[in-house]
């Protein structure tokens, strides 16, 4: 009799060694059990991405400037009817109701292909600082969908399953890539919250996708003898100048590949040219993008917040004339009970306020996540040089707080109320894209082997997360 050519053991056995794989799995699975559970428009902030997204696959690549310092543009009345019914929907009780409601509203959109030829204004200020290009992957789903005709539903579950798909591909070679720590990046990528960053329309999954595949290939070239060929340095300068055209606050990322030693380059003097480029087009990207950025949001309101006074300038003039408390009130609140026991906080790493998990599931998973980060196995050829491995860490970790105190910055200037003690709205999930910066330190740290034969148990973690996160839509 033939040997089968289905070997269950062998197959396991693969994805025990080719944790990529056992993401790229998972993450579809779970991914599109959310894109198709979820309510069209209720991910982060989709109800005013997928406008934005909607006018820039028209041609109209940035906000258009309305009256009242609002920004927005005009839509089809089909269109923005869905996003306001939607929205409507949002706003009441999970029950009975709500899913009555929901599947009135799937039932009507799934017949109307029709944008509409009447076109409404629409108002989406809040996404005035993201550039055209954030939207890339979900645009792609968009436009095939309105390429085939389809229903508006469709609009909205084709461009969550191109930005998915993206993010799953990113996220795959940054794992693959990666020279340690690939379970502690796969619990990572497989919380509930990257899920739902890559698959829900809006920029933060591209960015968190690039930023983890940029830190994966700086580190796989620190950790091994490998040349950086052109094509190489081509496609590092690629992912990190798009890294930092994303998201203000993130470009420090893009810094990341001055830390290759120049050895691993053909001639030192490539090693330096390509670092000097590197540096050059990065900080220049960062200062252009960010002066476009408070140019355009000068005097606006994005977030408008009952109870808040919210005001730029006179927060800017705060902070200016209290330095020193404003400082030491960023520095302290990570480590504060209040940072680290809400939502948008350390917790939200974990799920942010789209997906409530009970107490035992989300402290599971970061069980699972410690241990994956505790057994990272040092990597030799980081740790033996004990001199460039001490620069190694000071430079990953003073990007990762130095990012952090950027954004923690721009919330506190554009979404907090002036003079106030603490920053609003800085979610846990603002530091997904940069956390991977702190596998630098098992990796460099000496010590004896890890046993890394028991890390596949992390993926029940994530599994039970997963599953946690699909019960608990509605």
């Amino acid at each position: 009799m033939k040997e089968a050519i289905f070997k269950p053991k062998q197959s396991m056995g693969l994805l025990v060694k080719r944790p990529e794989l056992l993401f790229v799995i998972l993450s579809l699975v779970f991914g599109l059990l959310f894109i198709f559970r979820l309510a069209p428009l209720s991910g982060t902030d989709e109800f005013t991405h997928f406008p934005r997204l909607y006018q820039i696959s028209e041609g109209t690549f940035w906000e258009q400037h309305l009256p009242g310092n609002q920004f927005g543009g005009q839509l089809p009345v089909n269109v923005n009817n869905m996003i306001n019914d939607y929205r409507n929907l949002s706003r009441f009780p999970t029950g009975n109701s709500y899913l009555q409601g929901r599947a009135q509203l799937n039932a009507k959109y799934s017949s109307i292909s029709n944008p509409g030829a009447r076109r409404v204004t629409a108002y989406f200020t809040s996404t005035l600082i993201y550039p055209p290009w954030a939207y890339f992957p979900s645009l792609i789903g968009l436009m095939i969908a309105k390429g085939l005709g389809l229903s508006l539903i469709w609009y909205v579950y084709l461009s969550r399953i191109a930005n998915l798909v993206v993010w799953m591909l990113l996220c795959y070679f940054a794992i693959k890539l990666i020279p340690s720590g690939k379970w502690f990046l796969l619990v990572l990528a497989l919380t509930p919250t990257a899920i739902t960053q890559g698959a829900t329309i809006g920029g933060d999954g591209l960015l968190m996708g690039l930023s983890w595949l940029l830190i994966a290939s700086v580190l796989m070239f620190c950790a091994n003898k490998k040349i950086v060929n052109l094509w190489w340095m081509l496609g590092i300068l690629f992912v990190a100048a798009y890294t930092a055209l994303i998201k203000d606050g993130y470009f420090l990322l893009g810094l990341t590949p001055l830390v290759i030693p120049l050895t691993r380059f053909k001639t030192k003097t490539i090693g330096a040219l390509f670092k000097g480029v590197n540096a050059a087009a990065v900080l220049v990207i960062a200062f252009l993008f960010t002066l476009r950025t408070v140019h355009a949001v000068h005097g606006v309101v994005l977030t408008p917040t009952v109870g808040m006074n919210l005001n730029s300038t006179e927060q800017i003039s705060y902070m200016t004339h209290h330095l020193f408390p404003y400082a030491w009130h960023i520095v302290e609140e990570p480590f504060t009970k209040v940072f680290d026991t809400t939502y948008l906080g350390l917790v939200g790493i974990i799920t942010n306020r789209l997906i409530y998990l009970s107490i035992l599931v989300i402290g599971l998973i970061y069980l699972c996540l410690f241990y994956a980060y505790a057994k990272t196995q040092p990597i030799r050829a980081i740790s033996i040089k004990l001199k460039s491995s001490k620069w190694l860490v000071a430079i990953f970790i003073l990007i990762f707080y130095l990012s952090y105190l950027l954004l923690a910055s721009a919330f506190y200037i554009g979404n907090t109320s002036v003079g106030s003690t603490f920053v609003n709205g800085f979610y846990g999930r603002y530091f997904l894209p940069i956390l991977p910066l702190l596998l630098v330190l098992p990796l460099s740290i000496r010590r004896k082997k890890q046993d890394e034969s028991h890390l596949p148990i992390t993926a029940i973690g994530s599994l039970v997360g997963l599953v946690a996160m699909v019960l608990s839509l509605q």
